[in-house]
């Protein structure tokens, strides 16, 4: 694997997108080209069982690879299959499903002097984000801004452009599935790199969505958590225990009016003194290993 200063290699994780792959494919290679800058197209075909995989076979446009896991690994391994196999120190990312607007990537291209990252943000007026989907996103959006005390925009976009030395720095951190992204926005924002946000449309998909409302809602907010642990762990300790001091003093007070210590109220002290001390234990260690 060779690296080059110049260029960007393109990573297409594909899982059963019979009917878009091509089409997508074939518009990014267009624009790549136009731009005029060297480039390489890897698409990583993740074991699936429908069309896609004759598909692709019809694919043949230069500077275009496809890749094939032997078994369904997930977005985000599929995605670290294509990185280990990039030749260029940039690279990008999109789907290949059609609701990313290939056509934007040119605008991505003009950030990248003076950023290490730019994040196509789905902030522009073109929204196919399912109903659904809607109030989990809002919220983990939020969440996240408040763990990182920053405002983010889209916590979890598909499309983006990044130095692969962000990616080589954070690899162990990076899950099997849909939270890679996720886990690349908050590693790179603690880390302090350089960040663009550029707004894009989101297209409807052709096809159905692989993602589980319940289920990929729940791991998003675990990996939120664990990752703000690693890099700021006072910013979950820390209200946690003020809270649990607030019930303490509230809980003292009616045992005064009353000349009554009971259990309640020492259960409380003690639980504040213990997630504090667990609070300050893991910002020493996050310190120690800095």
């Amino acid at each position: 694997m060779t690296d080059k200063k110049e260029g960007i290699s393109i990573i297409v994780p594909c899982y059963n997108e019979a009917g878009s792959i091509v089409s997508t494919i074939t518009d990014l290679h267009r624009v790549l080209s136009d731009d005029k800058r060297d480039f390489e197209i890897i698409i990583v075909n993740d074991a699936s069982n429908d069309l896609s995989g004759v598909e692709l076979q019809e694919i043949q446009l230069p500077h275009t690879r496809v890749l094939t896991n032997d078994f369904n690994r997930g977005y985000g391994a599929s995605l670290k299959v294509g990185i280990e196999h990039s030749r260029y120190l940039w690279i990008g990312i999109t789907d290949a499903d059609g609701t990313y607007p290939v056509a934007s990537f040119p605008e991505l291209f003009a950030h990248m002097d003076g950023h290490d990252m730019v994040v196509g943000t789905r902030t522009a007026k073109k929204r196919a984000i399912p109903l659904l989907r809607r109030p989990a996103k809002w919220f983990l959006n939020r969440f996240a801004s408040y763990l990182v005390n920053r405002k983010i925009s889209d916590v979890n976009s598909g499309m983006r452009i990044f130095k692969k030395e962000i990616a080589l720095k954070y690899w162990k951190l990076f899950p099997e599935g849909f939270s890679f992204t996720t886990t690349l926005t908050l590693s790179s924002i603690m880390g302090h790199h350089r960040i663009k946000n550029h707004p894009i449309d989101y297209l409807k998909r052709k096809g159905r969505s692989k993602i589980h409302p319940l289920k990929d809602t729940y791991n998003f907010f675990m990996l939120i958590m664990r990752i703000t642990m690693l890099f700021n762990p006072l910013r979950i300790f820390m209200p946690v225990f003020f809270f649990t001091s607030f019930l303490t003093l509230v809980s003292l007070g009616r045992d005064i009016y009353f000349i009554n210590l009971t259990d309640t109220t020492v259960m409380l002290f003690i639980f504040s003194l213990i997630i504090l001390m667990m609070g300050l234990l893991a910002d020493l260690i996050n310190k120690a290993l800095k």
